[in-house]
């Protein structure tokens, strides 16, 4: 618990970063902008490791390593791991991070059009 909120935090302190070197100054706007891409991308890639870590890819992957080697490689190409077995860490903490930040963005737009 305590390791997440410090990188919200840091997340934060990010897109501050970034609102105020891109605009001279904190504004609302920017900062819902700049959240949304950040957040955005964090929870694209808790996704991309979620499908990936699935074996979505693994059937894909065996057969193209199939067709595309010779014969004297196919021992090698047999040993290699799979997609799915190599990605060993959770996709949780990128969804719930980047969720977090969407959540920030979404009130901070509520804020904007009140």
């Amino acid at each position: 618990m305590k390791t997440k909120l410090i990188l919200f935090i840091i997340s934060q302190i990010f897109i501050v970063t970034i609102v105020f070197l891109s605009n001279k100054g904190l504004s609302l706007t920017p900062y819902i902008n700049v959240s949304f891409f950040v957040g955005g991308i964090i929870v694209f890639i808790g996704l991309l490791i979620y499908v990936v870590s699935n074996g979505f890819f693994d059937i894909f992957t065996m057969s193209m390593r199939k067709v595309f080697t010779t014969k004297r490689n196919s021992e090698v190409v047999e040993s290699m791991r799979s997609p799915s077995e190599l990605l060993d860490f959770s996709y949780r903490p990128f969804l719930q991070l980047g969720g977090s930040i969407l959540l920030f963005m979404a009130m901070a737009l509520l804020i904007y059009y009140m």
